[in-house]
């Protein structure tokens, strides 16, 4: 979630690539001679490159639909249940301070009688029971991204009052570059109070009293914060000063829980943020840096359905190449840490945070949006990257419907979090990713290709296609089998399956399709 202040607040990261640049041109042709006119793709099998460390899976940002007075309540928790995977994520956020922020209002100190506090889980208990209990036996990445607005410094023209409707949203509240106690001990006693709430069934407050939850999850990891150049604007060595602050009051209450750092936004603007964050010598002697955390979103400008998806599709290209740099820093400065995509994802420009009367985002968006989460994971796999998060499990009118992998009337599974679940069904850690060979691979061809063999044995290929015209892909080394294809037809609907007799397959429009070798 990205934030950068524009006409209205976007999350995600924006792209060098110009809407200019790609709406006069489609991804690279292949050839158009008739006689070669199917794109050739071979598969080595017997050639790996890399034995997949890359688990498929999604975050869920905190909002007023997964309330459980919501209509879609029931319906997103089961969605939630299907595509549930290891480090998923969970995100209260700042346009919702009463529903992520459990000490709403600065603790009342008046020594010698008077001492009062304003700490309320009600909302927050509800959210995160629900979320734990759709998501058993996989792991979790919990991050209550939010401080407190009081502990920040807020110049007077940036006074305002949050919003007392837990529906409203508001983009307002995350105000302010410096925290009140430059020694960070307040923020610290804040996140090892919650925590402890969650963990250790309570915790002492401010005023010596003691708040009893009976809570004992899991917190396999815990975040630190979110989109720090931009929420809060920090500079990436007051960031790591904030980091270990944290970690070590974390760690105090929860001592098994590992730590993920960063969640940065926008990735090309600053590469000293992962060279400061990723450094053991910029943190206290002992401080885990178990994963760094950052984010892609295709943001194209208004056009068509296809000049939108020919941006978004251009624009991941540049990504990849942020994620080749980003993993050289990391071998190179912190090798044992490990590294998250947690939020990936795209924009229709008209289904962000304004809410247009009357406008709906078209039913082929999710399609094709479905194929840039499916391409951003061939392109990383072969990377070695670990986690692929799609966000985010409800997106809704006013606040982001378009990144939504639920439909946002009925709670459903729409076609973005058709392709996650295919992804999810049919690849995972420990399979083999062996060279695949095609005319453009590497300059943005209109079909991409990635063999895998599976722990199994199984042979299979991953295709995107990213125009909305059939392509007629020919795969040697590929007898026949079947096909699992997200696409047009099956929008939000189950994946469809068919057979596949030999080694050629029409691949549809903006489809995502699994071929398994039988």
């Amino acid at each position: 979630m990205l934030f950068c202040t524009l006409p209205v607040v976007l999350i995600g990261f924006l792209s060098s690539v110009s809407a200019a640049d790609i709406d006069s041109q489609k991804p690279l042709k292949e050839s158009e001679d008739a006689s070669s006119s199917a794109l050739k793709v071979t598969i080595n099998w017997d050639v790996p490159i890399i034995t997949s460390k890359t688990t498929n899976t999604l975050q869920v940002v905190v909002n007023p639909p997964l309330l459980r007075n919501s209509s879609i309540h029931s319906k997103a928790q089961a969605s939630l249940s299907t595509i549930a995977a290891d480090y998923i994520r969970f995100v209260p956020w700042f346009p919702y301070p009463l529903l992520s922020v459990p000490e709403i209002e600065a603790p009342i100190i008046l020594p010698p009688d008077t001492c009062i506090t304003s700490w309320n889980f009600t909302y927050a208990d509800q959210l995160m029971e629900d979320f734990y209990t759709s998501t058993p036996n996989v792991s979790h990445m919990i991050n209550f991204s939010t401080t407190p607005g009081w502990m920040w410094r807020i110049p007077p023209w940036q006074q305002y009052e949050y919003p007392r409707d837990i529906n409203a949203i508001d983009f307002g509240y995350n105000k302010g570059t410096e925290l009140r106690d430059e020694t960070l001990q307040e923020v610290a006693d804040y996140y090892e109070r919650l925590v402890s709430w969650y963990v250790k069934g309570g915790f002492v407050d401010e005023c010596g009293v003691y708040h009893h939850s009976g809570h004992s999850y899991v917190i396999e990891y815990w975040e630190i914060l979110n989109e720090i150049e931009a929420e809060h604007s920090m500079s990436p060595s007051f960031y790591n000063q904030i980091y270990d602050a944290i970690v070590t009051a974390v760690h105090k209450v929860s001592p098994d829980t590992k730590f993920v750092g960063l969640a940065l936004g926008d990735n090309s603007k600053d590469m000293n943020y992962f060279e400061t964050f990723l450094d053991p010598a910029n943190h206290k002697p002992g401080t885990p840096i178990d994963f760094v955390s950052y984010h892609f979103y295709g943001m194209p400008s208004v056009s068509t359905s296809d000049g939108e998806a020919a941006q978004s599709f251009a624009q991941t290209d540049q990504f990849i190449v942020d994620v080749k740099r980003i993993e050289e820093i990391r071998k190179r400065l912190a090798p044992n840490t490990r590294s998250t995509l947690n939020e990936i994802g795209t924009f229709d420009p008209q289904g962000a945070t304004i809410i247009y009367p009357g406008y709906e985002v078209p039913p082929e968006y999710f399609v094709w949006s479905g194929g840039v989460f499916a391409y951003v994971f061939a392109k990383v796999v072969v990377l070695g990257i670990d986690v692929v998060g799609e966000s985010q499990l409800v997106g809704y009118p006013g606040q982001f419907p378009s990144v939504s992998l639920v439909d946002y009337w009925s709670g459903e599974l729409n076609a973005r979090g058709r392709v996650l679940h295919l992804l999810q069904q049919s690849f995972g850690v420990g399979d083999v990713v062996v060279e695949t060979l095609f005319k453009g691979m590497d300059l943005g061809a209109n079909v991409h290709a990635q063999g895998f063999v599976t722990k199994n044995g199984e042979k299979k290929i991953l295709l995107i296609n990213k125009l909305n015209e059939t392509a007629e892909v020919n795969i040697k080394g590929f007898e026949s089998g079947k096909a699992e294809v997200v696409d047009l037809s099956t929008g939000g609907k189950m994946w469809r399956t068919l057979k596949v007799g030999g080694s050629s397959f029409n691949l549809t429009g903006w489809a995502t399709a699994v071929l398994t070798e039988v």
